[in-house]
């Protein structure tokens, strides 16, 4: 019975105690499957604890040393972290740029860092329509009708979803400045109402400050260039457009602050960032209003000026006056002559920092040097103002179209003898930079955004 007994314990031991060779297997898999997931998940939180110390350290470095070479780095290393996390979310901004010679949108696409809110550009719509706003000044609707075609090209980049709270704004410049109030009031109130239909978030139609338009055409170029956060090597941006001319940069010589006229100096916010920009816009020294400018200095009220900057007659028509245009005494001097007196009689600020510091410009300045081939066309390059005098001089006298003389005796003029650079001075024209307009619209974007 005995023997029995220890036999069937022994058989039931080893049903409940023996394991085949397949589960012993199982077994050592669950236990490798097991050291395995407590070492991915020990990586993971080492990684995620990585993370946050770099963010932490990159967001408080960003804010309290922004100008740092290494919170720059940081920064950025941290903006291609997030976006390829998908952490940070897509915004979009609508500008309206109703300037004097056309109308423009550029609508623009941001990734949003969610720690230091820095905006990071990744796409760019632009669009335009002629003429300029202004020019429907007996027809506010027919004007209005030309900024809802730019909506809807704004309309095919901008998610539905998103449309509500995305800001858009149209900013007018001198063109509108220059029409009687009524006019213009009557363009900017019918256009308003093409914004509240847009189903886009409207900030509003303005015709923009003079302040505004050097800044944001500044906050442009250096963004672009990679330098808001190192103002002291920042560049001087010089925007020429047909009715105004901004010169705007940030100072860093004690003289500069004494030296120069308070209503010259301003304390802005740029992202986020209080600082004091020395910026100046001159209404009349645009392109177009100083070519009418230069026709009319000295000049009486007949139908027929005479003047020294064409070599042929022509005629010109300015905010809907018409004249006629006939050459007197044509040559590269004596029209020189006329620009430096026209330009003395608005008296144009000369600083002496300006020229130390590395310049940008763009608009006007781009597009008359591409015409008389100083540069290629989509070619940005830094280049003298000798090379404008020196085209200047061949547009003079070697004429190939009415008006290529006169403006470049006037960029020439008003960048040697208005803002006092030397001949051999440099200066980088831009028409796009890393592939974005250096148009003011980008700075306008950005000041959407911090409002919304």
């Amino acid at each position: 019975m005995n023997d029995e007994r220890e036999f069937e314990l022994r058989q039931r031991g080893r049903g409940q105690g023996d394991r085949s060779p397949l589960q012993e297997a199982r077994s050592e898999d669950k236990e490798v499957e097991s050291r395995r997931s407590s070492k991915i998940d020990q990586t993971c939180t080492k990684l995620i604890i990585m993370i946050s110390i770099l963010l932490g350290a990159a967001s408080i470095a960003f804010t309290m040393f922004p100008e740092c070479l290494i919170a720059v780095v940081a920064s950025r290393a941290l903006d291609t972290l997030l976006i390829k996390l998908g952490v940070s979310a897509t915004v979009y901004a609508i500008v309206l740029d109703a300037g004097s010679t056309g109308s423009r949108v550029l609508a623009f696409t941001f990734y949003e860092n969610p720690l230091t809110k820095h905006l990071e550009l990744v796409d760019e719509l632009w669009e335009e329509v002629k003429p300029g706003l202004s020019s429907f000044a007996d027809d506010s609707d027919a004007g209005a009708n030309t900024i809802q075609v730019l909506i809807d090209a704004a309309l095919t980049l901008v998610p539905e979803k998103q449309r509500k709270q995305t800001p858009v704004s149209l900013k007018a410049t001198a063109g509108l400045r220059l029409l009687p109030a009524a006019k213009s009031a009557a363009l900017i109130s019918a256009v308003n109402e093409v914004l509240e239909s847009s189903g886009f978030n409207n900030k509003g139609v303005e015709i923009m400050s003079e302040l505004h338009e050097g800044l944001y055409g500044w906050v442009t170029v250096n963004y672009l260039m990679e330098q808001l956060n190192n103002p002291r090597k920042s560049y001087v941006a010089l925007d020429l457009g047909g009715g105004s001319t901004q010169i705007t940069f940030s100072p860093k010589y004690d003289e500069t602050f004494q030296l120069t006229p308070s209503n010259f100096l301003h304390q802005v916010s740029v992202i986020r960032q209080r600082m004091t920009i020395y910026s100046h816009s001159y209404l009349g020294l645009g392109l177009i209003a100083a070519r009418n400018a230069i026709f009319n200095h000295k000049a009486d009220n007949s139908s027929v000026i005479p003047t020294p900057c064409i070599s042929a007659s022509v005629t010109w028509n300015y905010n809907n006056q018409e004249s006629r245009l006939h050459p007197h005494l044509p040559s590269y001097e004596t029209c020189m002559i006329q620009v430096i007196e026209m330009l003395d009689t608005l008296r144009v600020h000369q600083c002496d920092e300006v020229p130390t510091r590395k310049i940008a410009a763009f608009s006007y300045f781009y597009d008359r040097a591409v015409d008389a081939g100083i540069l290629q066309k989509g070619e940005s390059a830094v280049v003298q103002v000798q090379d404008f005098l020196n085209a200047a001089e061949v547009a003079c006298t070697q004429p190939t179209e009415p008006f290529l003389c006169i403006d470049l005796v006037y960029i020439s003029g008003l960048l040697h003898h208005g803002y006092k650079l030397s001949a051999d001075a440099k200066l980088g024209l831009y028409k796009q930079i890393n592939g974005y307009s250096t148009s003011w619209a980008l700075g306008a974007a950005f000041a959407l955004l911090e409002e919304n």
